[in-house]
């Protein structure tokens, strides 16, 4: 019997997750503004707000990622972990592998200068009063949604900017919190910044993994990545 991958499975769960908590903060947005009081300045520990739900989600989110030794995350998000990596009977010479690095992180430096072209975007709209901080707390969560819709649907950063052939082989996979949280730097508060400090965190290991061992993340080098070995199957193809 043909069926989906656990992981394919969970992400559609987590699709429709996500998209319920954005709908969720876009209602207390038009009817309980007030709530969005505790994410700026020291207001955290002043008052109780369903945002603070919201605030540990994600924070517990992030922190399995950083962890990264639970089955929670999939092969794309733990392949650098030495116990993941499995090395081919025929490697490529360390020339080769710094020439297809260096390919993919000219992908990477592509998609991390749009992005941080969309969050200063964000934030100057924010600086010039013609949004308001609850409006950035609305497009971070999102992002947060458009995570998983990347995943399971269509991700423009594959198919237009990097090119890599799934999310197992992304060379940004980890870069998800950062991307959704760097938008909160221009507003101060225990809130935001834990998340954005908690999410450049999980980037930078991610960043010195990527120097350290490239191996790791490259099909050629790293025969956890080919098609033949995957049990993840985030593509959506069915497995037996």
């Amino acid at each position: 019997m043909r069926n989906k991958s656990f992981f394919y499975k969970s992400y559609i769960k987590r699709l429709i997750i996500r998209f319920i908590v954005l709908l969720f903060v876009i209602c207390l947005y038009f009817f309980y503004p007030q709530t969005f009081s505790v994410v700026k300045d020291y207001n955290f520990f002043k008052e109780f707000s369903p945002l603070h739900v919201i605030w540990l989600i994600w924070m517990l989110d992030m922190l399995l990622q950083l962890i990264n030794f639970t089955n929670y995350w999939p092969l794309g998000s733990q392949k650098l972990m030495k116990h993941r990596y499995i090395k081919p009977v025929n490697m490529i010479d360390k020339k080769e592998i710094k020439k297809i690095m260096k390919s993919l992180n000219k992908g990477s430096l592509l998609v991390a200068i749009i992005w941080l072209s969309v969050a200063t975007i964000v934030d100057i709209l924010y600086l010039s009063h013609l949004i308001s901080f609850e409006i950035i707390i609305i497009i971070s969560t999102f992002f947060y949604l458009c995570d998983v819709i990347c995943i399971v649907v269509w991700c423009p950063f594959r198919n237009l900017l990097m090119h890599n052939k799934c999310c197992t082989t992304c060379r940004i996979y980890n870069w998800d919190h950062a991307m959704m949280f760097i938008p909160l730097i221009v507003i101060p508060g225990i809130f935001t910044y834990s998340l954005l400090f908690t999410s450049l965190i999980i980037l930078l290991v991610w960043e010195l993994s990527v120097l350290k061992h490239p191996e790791r993340f490259i099909e050629k080098t790293n025969d956890a990545l080919k098609c033949k070995n995957c049990k993840d199957k985030l593509c959506g193809k069915s497995i037996n």
